[in-house]
């Protein structure tokens, strides 16, 4: 059987968006065999695939460094029979791993993700930017298998976002990088707002953000806190039962895809046509504002000019409900 091995390390937010595209994928092409190389963490993305296995991988112990990053090579080549790599990551680090695959002179296909860097980069240019929607992510991995003739045809099915149908809230109020986050005490006021009609259910990692999820819990009867309570497993089964989810530009709302779950999206910084909408989250409602100076970063890292991240703090909570069709 065919082994194809993908590869796509971090981050949470892209894994998922992988695993969206790996189901069809799959499903699609029984006669092969798929090896996903990626953090166990994220394993549990790819649970519901009969004919993939995820290959965890460790960066900062036993595949440290370029002595670790062979190790990884001998270990896949010992473990597979690797015909086929497909590069969904297009870093350093996989760059490497599929050249030591073309030193070992066997004769393997390979295809690599365009990630479209010019485009995006003049997307977020303040003048003559293109502000036009650009490439899906997703679409963009389906690209790569599609290069090596990997049979993969997706056409995503909207998911449906009914507001009157809303009981159960998920929220991530966190991203990683300043210009996704949308400011703390603005977020309260909308739980707030919320509190009164439906249940609403936070979602986070790390000390910080649990302190700051259980401080509104305690604050709001209506209010729970998710975080450090379930495995990712669990937390996945946990958004499965919701109706909807609010969540910046971030992992959030690539989980709802994965789940199924309609998500409401926050954007500061970053913006829709970059290509980072979920997969089927195309319809749902997208809460930004038109600034001129907007996007400036792809990635939401890139500090504010201004130093105000007005992007962020000049969309009011009401907006937010507003932009749900939410009672408050």
């Amino acid at each position: 059987m065919s082994t194809i091995l993908v590869l796509r390390f971090s981050a949470m937010g892209d894994v998922a968006i992988a695993a969206s595209v790996m189901k069809e994928v799959a499903a699609q092409n029984l006669d092969k065999h798929f090896v996903f190389a990626t953090r166990s963490l994220y394993a549990p993305f790819f649970d519901d695939i009969p004919n993939l296995e995820v290959f965890p991988v460790c960066f900062t112990e036993k595949y440290k460094g370029l002595k670790g990053l062979f190790g990884l090579y001998k270990d896949l080549l010992k473990n597979f029979e690797v015909d086929t790599i497909v590069d969904l990551h297009e870093v350093l680090r996989s760059k490497l791993l599929t050249l030591f695959f073309i030193l070992s002179f066997r004769k393997i296909k390979i295809s690599t993700i365009d990630k479209g860097r010019k485009e995006k980069s003049s997307l977020c240019r303040a003048k003559n930017g293109n502000r036009t929607p650009l490439k899906s992510t997703w679409q963009r991995y389906v690209d790569a298998f599609q290069q090596l003739g990997v049979k993969t045809v997706i056409n995503p099915i909207p998911i449906p976002y009914n507001s009157e149908n809303v009981r159960r809230i998920g929220v991530f109020p966190f991203a990683q990088h300043r210009g996704k986050v949308y400011p703390n005490e603005l977020l309260e006021k909308v739980i707030e707002m919320l509190n009164a009609n439906y249940e609403i259910y936070l979602f986070g990692g790390g000390k910080n953000e649990q302190e700051i999820c259980e401080k509104w819990q305690e604050k709001y009867g209506n209010v729970h806190s998710i975080v450090g309570k379930y495995s990712l497993k669990e937390e996945l089964s946990f958004i499965s039962g919701l109706d909807v989810i609010i969540s910046m530009d971030s992992a959030g709302m690539h989980l709802a895809s994965l789940c199924n779950i309609p998500c409401a999206s926050i954007w500061g910084s970053t913006h829709p046509y970059s290509g980072f909408v979920g997969l089927g989250q195309e319809n749902n409602p997208q809460i930004q504002l038109d600034l001129p100076c907007r996007p400036c970063s792809v990635y939401g890292n890139k500090r504010c000019k201004y130093e105000s991240y007005m992007c962020l703090y000049a969309i009011t909570p009401e907006n937010i409900i507003e932009g749900l069709i939410l009672k408050a």
